[in-house]
């Protein structure tokens, strides 16, 4: 019946129509359904636990990132996603949720695993985020190395101790929150020399474990943060507290090849009267696969911009290269959109998929214009 209206005869024939319809009408309305999308989506920079040195430089990342460039002013439009930064329990916790869909930056150490079966026992501030998908694929990307960050190992002085291996066995020991890179390191470290451990406060975050060392409760602590970190100089300002050295970090590093056996001098901190050796990870910003190689080569360039303000007072800084492939020192893969950046080969805004995917479309509409003709 509606092959015999005369209006329906004239659509069919209108070849103007159909071009209009099928090259303007409907790019149009994805390219508008895509900014929708954006526009509604809340991207999540996960950065650790309150204490820690992510917990202090994520707001000011995502400030970074959330200020519009020349060109974004100009269009009003965010290229680059607008972050917000949210407190984690720290790489464990963050890897979960980028894998899961519901993260898109984090801050992880370099070496823990890509991979997590169930997310850890957090308790901290992710429980809002909803995965999209459970452990569908390894998303998560090396976007950016930032600096190292040694262990750091807190414990009373009455006990007599110097040396990691001193720790009695069922000494009281703070190993950081679950599902933080603290735990790991630390009992790999601890199994490795056979020491047995009471675990505290598995739900603290790190002034909260600070106050507890302080007044006693704890005999031990275990800290992953950067070098001369606030929370470090808030512990070291009692006087009933002294770091403990990792003598046999050179051979732990032979054994664990993304650790790193790391010398802090004497005048570091003030009330350490020695050298200390002592193992290390390599911090790193992280993304997620989720993102394109044009939105991650952006917020490179961005940060890249303002990364020697925003971690300039954070020894170890290892951003001042850019010249270099850190792929030869990292163990997680880097983003395609980080490779660009380091190889200063910036994508196309049409990326191969995308321009496979209009080759595509334009040859069904090729194809089925024939056959319609031909009808």
């Amino acid at each position: 019946r509606f092959s015999h209206k005369p209006i329906w005869r004239d659509l069919m024939a209108n070849t103007a129509w159909w071009a209009v319809l099928f090259l303007l009408v409907i790019p149009l309305a994805i390219l508008v359904g895509t900014l929708v999308v954006r526009t509604h989506t809340t991207y999540y920079l996960l950065t650790g636990p309150p204490g820690s040195t992510e917990a202090h430089l994520g707001p000011r990342i995502a400030q970074v990132l959330n200020t519009p460039t020349k060109l974004e002013r100009f269009l009003h439009l965010n290229i680059v996603p607008d972050f917000v930064a949210k407190e984690s329990c720290g790489s464990q916790d963050s890897i979960y949720y980028v894998n899961a869909g519901a993260a898109h930056l984090a801050f992880v150490e370099d070496g823990l695993p890509l991979h997590f079966e169930r997310p850890p026992s957090c308790t901290l501030s992710v429980g809002e985020l909803i995965p999209k998908k459970i452990h569908e694929s390894i998303r998560i990307r090396a976007l950016m190395p930032l600096y190292k960050s040694p262990l750091h190992v807190v414990a009373r002085k009455s006990l007599g101790w110097t040396d990691l291996r001193d720790i009695r066995p069922h000494a009281k020991a703070y190993l950081g929150p679950a599902g933080g890179a603290t735990e790991v390191l630390t009992q790999l470290v601890l199994d490795h020399d056979g020491i047995i451990i009471d675990r505290q406060g598995a739900d603290l975050d790190y002034h909260q474990a600070a106050g507890k060392l302080t007044a006693g409760e704890i005999d031990v602590g275990f800290f992953i943060v950067a070098l001369n970190a606030e929370i470090m100089q808030r512990l070291l300002q009692s006087n009933d507290l002294q770091f403990l050295s990792i003598g046999h970090a050179p051979a732990l590093k032979m054994l664990y090849p993304y650790l790193d056996a790391v010398s802090i001098p004497a005048a570091i901190y003030k009330s350490m009267a020695r050298e200390l050796t002592t193992i290390g990870t390599r911090t790193l910003l992280a993304t997620s696969s989720d993102l394109s190689e044009y939105e991650v080569y952006e917020i490179a360039t961005k940060l890249s911009e303002q990364m020697h303000d925003l971690i300039k007072g954070v020894p170890f800084n290892v951003t001042k290269v850019t010249d270099t492939d850190p792929q030869r020192d990292l163990y997680y893969p880097l983003h395609e959109g980080a490779l660009s950046f380091y190889s200063h080969d910036p994508p196309f805004f049409l990326d191969p998929h995308m321009l496979a995917g209009i080759g595509t479309y334009l040859s069904v509409l090729f194809a089925g214009s024939t056959i319609l003709s031909q009808v």
